[in-house]
């Protein structure tokens, strides 16, 4: 009687339920559909879609042409926002009421000529916005290499970027420079960050007769850069943004971004510089006493004697004195020309660069 009963009641409430089950069947679905063209009304394909409240999205097709269902259980007559985007444009947003049945919802994208962000090019292919990356990151931009007016391009970054160290071996023209961040952090190594130039790495080595800061001048090899080819450096010194590059990158990189031609009609740049090098400073030269100590010549018979060097002798009275110090300098000068030439059509750009650079030293 019991089990009888219990039957009963489970038919009755089944009974109940089956008009709300057979109206959810009865519900469609909310399908919407529309097209996104451009300010001129040419079908845009691969247009990203999406509602975000829903988590429902699609691609627009080569007619740009685009169909979202969304199922009956998820439509409640609520108001949701449908966005459309793609590169190159400015995204567009719309409210639509969810119902059952087809929506209509159309977009006309306007181009957009604009950076949306900056981003900032980390390893070969990879590209992240600036704000979003994890490490330190300083920016050169060309106007300072120029003003600069430095020969070497490693030596125009001197006093550019926080904990960047740049070391000349001497002044003399074509004299070797390196370059350190963050100072020291090898004991056999130089220290030098890697150098990438358009993607390419570049060797920075400096063959001398003896150590760096002796023996003759010799240039590097980043000096055969020239500064005013060079459109932007970024100088990373994160081991995060620098791993793509492998163990050579340990010492932080610097990718250098050379200039390029754009699309318009042909543009000629010449620039011309001029300076002039001179000694501010002179040691004065002492005349009155000879080569010895105490007032007597300095005396050396013996084999493997060496005289003394002090310049304390004996008083010289009509001997002649000679001015080396001013025989070995005299007014250096140097002129640097350049000449640019770049254009191109919407399909190939060209950009053209020759530069002449003469520069005298202060040494005779």
């Amino acid at each position: 009687m019991i089990g009888a009963l219990r039957r009963l009641v489970f038919a009755i409430g089944a009974l109940a339920l089956l008009p709300a089950v057979v109206v959810a069947q009865q519900q469609e679905p909310a399908s919407i559909t529309g097209r996104v063209r451009n300010q001129d009304g040419v079908p845009l394909a691969y247009v990203d879609i999406r509602i975000p409240e829903l988590n429902a999205g699609v691609i627009t097709r080569d007619n740009g042409v685009y169909t979202i269902v969304i199922p009956a259980a998820r439509v409640t007559g609520q108001r949701v926002t449908i966005t459309a985007r793609v590169l190159g444009y400015k995204s567009q947003s719309a409210e639509i009421t969810l119902r059952p049945g087809s929506i209509t919802q159309d977009f006309a994208l306007v181009a957009n000529p604009l950076q949306i962000g900056e981003v900032v090019v980390t390893g070969a292919g990879t590209v992240a916005a600036a704000e979003k990356l994890g490490n330190v990151r300083n920016h050169v931009d060309s106007t300072q290499i120029t003003r600069s007016n430095e020969k070497n391009v490693i030596e125009a970054l001197a006093g550019k970027a926080p904990n960047v160290e740049v070391v000349g071996q001497s002044g003399e023209p074509g004299a070797s420079s390196f370059i350190r961040i963050r100072g020291p952090k090898t004991i056999r190594g130089t220290g030098q960050p890697l150098i990438v130039v358009d993607g390419t790495p570049i060797d920075n080595t400096t063959n001398t007769t003896e150590s760096f800061l002796a023996g003759t001048a010799s240039p590097n090899r980043a000096s055969d850069l020239n500064p005013n080819d060079i459109a932007n450096v970024e100088i990373l010194k994160g081991a995060a943004a620098a791993a793509i590059y492998g163990a050579r990158a340990g010492q932080g990189v610097v990718l250098i971004t050379t200039k390029s031609g754009a699309a318009g009609p042909t543009r000629y740049t010449l620039r011309s510089s001029t300076s002039v090098d001179e000694v501010n400073k002179r040691i004065p030269l002492q005349t009155s006493y000879g080569q010895g100590t105490g007032g007597a010549a300095a005396t050396c018979s013996a084999p493997g004697c060496r005289p003394t060097p002090l310049s304390w002798g004996p008083a010289l009275s009509g001997v002649p004195v000679y001015d080396h110090w001013s025989e070995l300098f005299h007014t250096g000068y140097s002129l640097d020309n350049d000449l640019t030439v770049s254009g191109g059509s919407e399909r190939t750009q060209f950009y053209l660069s020759g530069a002449y650079l003469h520069h005298t030293v202060t040494i005779v």
